[in-house]
């Protein structure tokens, strides 16, 4: 694995992560102590229903997709068009807050570089029906993979934000659900604040506020099957690039070293700076961005 540390100039004026770790933490101890929960991974997803940009706000063309998903759940989602053909597909998975109204700054900018951005919004955020857990999720971008599988010839990149980069590695390392005959491989992978473990990021956040720093346990109750630094070992097929910063104070920077310490070479490490998941707004954080991409479809 290598690591690359360009200039950093500009950071985002505001974060798109809304995580409520603390209360969703409280709630976890109060459902275990009740036995009221079925799923604690639930717990885990913060999602809002209103659009608060759209992309011809932005001045993106764009076109609404709308999936089937696992237990009849309906996921609605936005695909965004550059001027002519597309030089690949890049599905993007968001982070455990909000919606793709609110994530939309991270990746409409790649329109201009001449890419194509399937914008996924799990179940239970922005339109889509539903209540995400990290299986429901699971089955959610493999619609996202499966639609463009069947509609689109370009290559295919697969980026995720925060949850949604723990997400991707634990999807790619899935052979049963990335690998089937009838879905299109990915050519290349970048994260950006990817948590190593869900237990382990629960447990530090909770620790952080008063109200549950004294029922860290629970936390460690959440599934680990999705873990990124217990999958990354399975995602040897493609390049694969990870973002972090060591100013990240929601997803801190050794969750990026641990899930480095499972890797292959196939793994590079792009340090940036700022809070959590503002990389992208450094301009030579974007020109790595891009450049990482060019060289995968090369």
């Amino acid at each position: 694995m290598t690591c690359i540390q360009p200039r950093i100039s500009d950071k985002l004026s505001r974060t798109k992560w809304h995580p409520k770790w603390a209360l969703r933490a409280f709630v976890i101890g109060l459902c275990l102590l009740l036995n009221a929960c079925t799923s604690l991974s639930s717990l885990l997803f913060y999602p809002d229903t209103h659009y608060y940009r759209t992309p011809a706000q932005l001045g993106v063309e764009s076109e609404t997709i709308v999936l089937k998903s696992g237990l009849g759940a309906t996921l609605t989602n936005w695909l965004l068009k550059p001027t002519g053909r597309p030089k690949a597909s890049i599905l993007f998975l968001h982070g455990n807050g909000e919606n793709i109204s609110t994530h939309i700054g991270s990746v409409a900018w790649l329109t201009r570089q001449g890419y194509e951005v399937f914008l996924l919004d799990y179940q239970g955020y922005g339109l889509s029906t539903g209540t995400s857990t990290l299986s429901t999720a699971m089955g959610d971008i493999g619609a996202a993979h499966a639609w463009l599988s069947q509609n689109r010839s370009t290559p295919l990149i697969l980026f995720g934000q925060s949850m949604g980069g723990a997400l991707a590695i634990a999807y790619l390392a899935d052979s049963g659900a990335s690998k089937s005959r009838d879905l299109r491989p990915f050519s290349g992978l970048i994260t950006e604040s990817a948590p190593a473990s869900w237990p382990q990021i629960a447990r530090e956040v909770m620790k952080k506020h008063w109200l549950t720093w004294l029922l860290p346990a629970p936390a460690s109750l959440i599934t680990s099957r999705y873990d990124a630094e217990d999958t990354i070992a399975d995602v040897t097929e493609m390049p694969v690039l990870m973002l972090h910063s060591r100013e990240d104070q929601v997803v801190p920077y050794h969750h990026l070293e641990q899930i480095l310490q499972s890797s292959h070479q196939n793994v590079r490490s792009l340090q940036t700076q700022g809070p959590h998941i503002s990389g992208l707004a450094d301009e030579a954080i974007r020109q790595a961005f891009v450049t990482f991409i060019n060289e995968v479809l090369d």
